[in-house]
């Protein structure tokens, strides 16, 4: 009993020590990262729609949260409305306290993440992760820019963290700490870009087959669906008081035709010039419906072309920030002012290699590369079974569910962003995969399925709802 104790004494300080340098790492990080933003002229970086998020946020300032600006209902209100505290306080300063504030979710959203994967039977890949996480550059830089996509890319892997950790602790209730904290961190995803709602499914609905049972599993999905819908709602509720429009916001139609029709590419092309609509009528959300729906006839009634356009947009989701293939909004990734190959494409020699023909060989095998890595992620954590297999599932599918996004949208890399830190770890199980077979044998963590809670064969069974 007493040498028992001992082992239990020395794993729990190893266990402390352990998370001391995962703490140190991730501080330093996060220092590094301010410390650059602070030297910044400005002392701040704007994303694709920081000109419009200030713009909205302006509309806040000076006429309250029912302002009738129009850039408050075109794009989601919710990024200049979690602003308008900060501004109230130092507009000056509003940047940089933006910056360190997104800095900061990023950096503990990694590592409540980290800790949740070093109290599992993948423990091994906790200091992986958790370096991979931080010193990604475009995921790492870009926390501290204008802009949702990190802080919500940071809001979905916290709450894969809360629900790892109900699981580990075998928690079987629907409303505890776990459960709500988790759909708080997609609700406020959400607040910022209602369109992760979606992606928020391929996390709730896995979850919910695997912890669940019987009825429970309506109950948690209801719950959780209900909680993280509040902010979507929140937002609707502001543009019907403000100009009578009972939309979340009015640029669905806009971004759909971008990547739609006759010379369309599907990502952003000089060339494009929509679907040939009627003119539409009536209010700005009625306009944006009748957008939508001339978009999605003109796929139907073109299938050849909607088909090569979905596959162009798919590419251009998953297309290198940099190079011949990159397709997006991501001209002010702060990336690429240290990317090595920035300054080697200013010279007319480095311009030939960089987007000709070696570029492009280079750009198809990067794609292709981090397809493969995720695939081979996804499909080693799923074979290992158990709570490998719930990952697995939690990982990928928001990932999936991102790309059709795009494909249903236009295809642009910096829609990619939200699921990166996802993606990422995909890629890593996945490379580690390869030269670690031993690690991700079938069934070396328990039964390789994820519907645990369904009942297939139709045979009476209970719930596991606490009584």
């Amino acid at each position: 009993m007493a040498k028992k104790k001992v082992a239990q004494s020395r794993l729990a300080r190893a266990k402390q020590a352990e998370f001391r340098a995962l703490f140190v790492f991730s501080l330093s990080v996060f220092i590094i990262k301010i410390l650059w933003l602070a030297s910044l002229e400005g002392r701040g970086l704007l994303g694709a729609d920081g000109e419009n998020y200030l713009a909205a946020l302006d509309g806040l300032l000076a006429d309250g949260l029912f302002s009738s600006l129009s850039t408050l209902n075109y794009w989601p209100a919710g990024y200049p409305i979690l602003m308008w505290p900060i501004a109230e306080i130092s507009q000056s300063n509003l940047l940089f306290i933006v910056g360190v504030l997104q800095s900061l979710i990023f950096s503990l959203s990694i590592l409540f993440f980290v800790f949740e994967l070093s109290s599992g039977s993948l423990k091994r890949f906790t200091w992986p992760a958790v370096i991979l996480l931080n010193l990604s550059p475009t995921l790492s830089l870009n926390s501290v820019v204008i802009g949702y996509e990190v802080t919500a890319a940071s809001l979905l892997l916290l709450a894969i963290a809360f629900y790892l950790r109900q699981n580990r602790t075998n928690n079987t209730s629907i409303v505890n700490f776990e459960t709500t904290s988790a759909a708080i961190s997609i609700s406020l995803a959400c607040f910022m870009q209602p369109r992760i709602a979606l992606l928020s499914l391929g996390i709730i609905i896995p979850y919910a087959i695997y912890r669940y049972k019987g009825k429970s599993i309506p109950i948690f999905l209801v719950f959780s669906i209900s909680l993280a819908a509040i902010s979507p709602t929140l937002l609707t509720l502001r543009n019907l008081q403000a100009n009578g429009l009972a939309v979340v916001s009015t640029n669905l139609g806009v971004t759909m035709n971008i990547g739609a029709g006759p010379g369309a590419s599907g990502g952003y092309s000089n060339d494009a010039k929509g679907v040939p609509c009627e003119p539409p009528l009536g209010d700005a959300a009625e306009q944006d419906r009748q957008k939508v729906r001339c978009v999605i006839d003109w796929y139907f009634a073109n299938p050849f072309s909607a088909t090569k356009l979905f596959a162009n947009k798919f590419v251009y989701h998953w297309s290198p920030w940099f190079g011949p293939l990159s397709n997006g909004t991501m001209a002010r990734n702060p990336w690429l002012k240290f990317h090595p190959l920035s300054e080697t494409a200013k010279t007319e020699n480095g311009f030939q290699m960089v987007f000709g023909a070696t570029g492009k060989f280079i750009s198809w095998v990067w794609i292709l590369s981090s397809l493969a890595l995720l695939s081979l992620g996804f499909l080693a954590l799923r074979r290992r079974g158990g709570d490998s297999t719930l990952l697995a599932w939690l990982l990928l599918t928001p990932v999936l569910l991102n790309a059709l996004s795009s494909m249903a949208t236009i295809g642009d890399n910096r829609f990619r962003i939200p699921t990166l830190t996802l993606s990422l770890l995909l890629q890593l199980f996945g490379l580690y995969s390869i030269f670690s077979r031993k690690i991700f044998m079938r069934g070396a963590e328990g039964e390789v399925k994820l519907s645990r809670g369904i009942n297939w064969s139709k045979k009476q069974v209970g719930d596991n709802l606490q009584p």
